[in-house]
């Protein structure tokens, strides 16, 4: 149970199932413990007790809203009011106190603890979603980038909230949405950045982003950078849509992965109009530093391209490091910039298709909308919509609990691949819940993953869909429990042994 004093009265916050219905409570005491206001936010039920004169006497929320931000409005209206009606005596504290007590109790009515390592594995193989339904039961998947985690409990409440009451019509006007100004003001928060919300396209997820962004600026034949190893689907957009690729492959400095710019500039003609970047990167796991990214800015001004940025990852960054969305490096920069991000990534929801597209300037997004009209690229489903407000305005808690596990994972993957995998070559990711392994001096072959898949049971990515130079590669995603996570080294480990 959570609790906070503030002088004569004291806020506490469980979280309960009452005859089949749940959810948070909070309660108002006074000096001598009294309970003098309950707020019992149920999924079902939500409803509250006034106590005035020994009397409880119960009202109903409205079962349609947000029931938690109803409870936390009222008290920060009025108060000392509300608990003057209640019967106890008029409270007296600076105002900054009771805004700071509230804005606690709200983080953890909203967000219970989780055990991110209490995964049961028969649930999990019940998942219907591509990572558990793909391969045969007895394969621990480890390959396609989504979480095995519970979501947060602000996404489960709205998702629930609206299946109960069957409401799936048409979601409301994407300008109506506010989500456009939710992601700016979280972008500002996270990381000091200040978009325009005005700005702003919602689709359907990044990779749409990418097919738009290539056909509205560049043009069949035209040069695209990549830098490989990539996120798959950065090279399949360039092979789709006609355009030249452009490869830029990162080098391996011993410690990370480092852009190559000496090549970047030789490789790169008069018709390279566009580069693809991902940061955090995918799948090398790197933060791009300041010096790095203001680099790129320059070459990119010099060269006249627009830097297509993909910055799903951005919310899963270790260590403390910095993290710097591309269009704040300078004016110049976000001019030619379009960031592509979502909520999806970090609050493991991708199925729900949410995604956004900022722009640096207002002719980057006409031309993006000439290419591809919002009709033509598809309406956003309602769920999608309200999943991703609940994810960046209530979820963070959540999120630095996750991050924190992936934290203790990572490091359980080096100490692991370090101790016993010998020769396999590994860097410490400083972002994402993705682990890039060199492991060509197991010689495996060209097929490394498929090695793992039939030896093992254990699907991972090949590294050779990253690149046509990482036949030797593969990707494990982290995403688990310590448990599973465990399963799945020794499984590897086992497979070795037995060659």
């Amino acid at each position: 149970m959570w609790k906070r004093a503030l002088e004569s009265i004291s806020l506490e916050v469980e979280h309960r199932s009452q005859d089949g219905d749940r959810g948070p409570t909070l309660r108002v005491r006074d000096a001598e413990g009294r309970e003098r206001l309950r707020f019992d936010c149920f999924r079902d039920f939500p409803h509250f007790h006034y106590d005035p004169e020994g009397r409880d006497e119960i009202s109903a929320l409205d079962p349609r809203g947000d029931s938690i931000a109803w409870v936390l409005n009222q008290l920060r209206i009025d108060f000392a009011g509300t608990l003057e009606r209640a019967g106890s005596a008029k409270p007296e504290f600076p105002p900054e106190a009771l805004e700071a007590a509230l804005d606690a109790a709200e983080a953890e009515m909203r967000n219970p603890a989780i055990d991110f390592d209490a995964l049961d594995l028969e649930t999990l193989r019940a998942r219907q979603s591509e990572k558990w339904s793909t391969y045969d039961a007895d394969v621990l998947p480890a390959w396609v980038a989504e979480m095995d985690f519970p979501i947060a409990e602000p996404i489960q409440r709205v998702l629930e909230r609206f299946l109960q009451r069957r409401d799936f019509g048409y979601p409301i006007a994407p300008n109506a949405t506010g989500l456009p100004e939710v992601f700016a003001a979280r972008m500002q928060e996270r990381f000091g950045w200040n978009p325009d919300p005005t700005e702003v396209e919602i689709l359907a997820c990044v990779v749409q982003g990418l097919h738009v962004a290539l056909d509205a600026y560049s043009a069949p034949g035209d040069g695209v950078v990549v830098q490989t190893p990539i996120y798959p689907p950065f090279l399949q957009v360039v092979a789709e849509t006609g355009r030249r690729l452009v490869e830029n492959t990162l080098v391996d400095s011993g410690e990370r992965f480092e852009i190559d710019f000496d090549a970047l500039r030789r490789d790169t003609d008069a018709r390279t109009r566009v580069i693809l970047f991902c940061n955090p990167h995918n799948p090398c796991g790197r933060v791009f530093g300041r010096s790095e990214l203001e680099a790129l800015a320059t070459l990119a001004c010099e060269r006249d391209w627009v830097v297509v940025s993909d910055e799903i990852h951005a919310d899963l960054v270790f260590d403390g490091r910095e993290y710097l969305p591309f269009a704040s490096i300078s004016p110049e920069a976000a001019a030619r910039t379009v960031t592509l991000t979502s909520a999806t990534k970090a609050f493991n929801i991708p199925g729900l298709r949410c995604g956004l597209a900022h722009f640096g300037t207002p002719e980057l997004r006409r031309r993006f909308n000439q290419a591809h009209p919002r009709n033509a690229r598809g309406g956003i489903g309602l769920l999608g919509l309200l999943a991703t407000n609940a994810a960046w305005q209530h979820s963070q808690p959540w999120l630095d609990s996750v991050v924190a596990t992936l934290d203790g994972n990572r490091r359980f993957v080096a100490e692991s691949i370090a101790r016993d995998f010998p020769g396999v070559v590994h860097h410490l990711p400083e972002a994402t819940y993705l682990a890039w392994l060199d492991v060509r001096a197991l010689d495996l072959g060209s097929h490394p993953a498929k090695f793992f898949l039939e030896k093992a049971r254990v699907a991972l990515n090949e590294g050779r869909t990253f690149g046509e130079r990482f036949d030797g590669y593969v990707r494990l995603n982290y995403a688990t429990s310590r448990e599973l996570l465990g399963d799945i080294l020794e499984r590897m480990l086992g497979a070795l042994a037995q060659r």
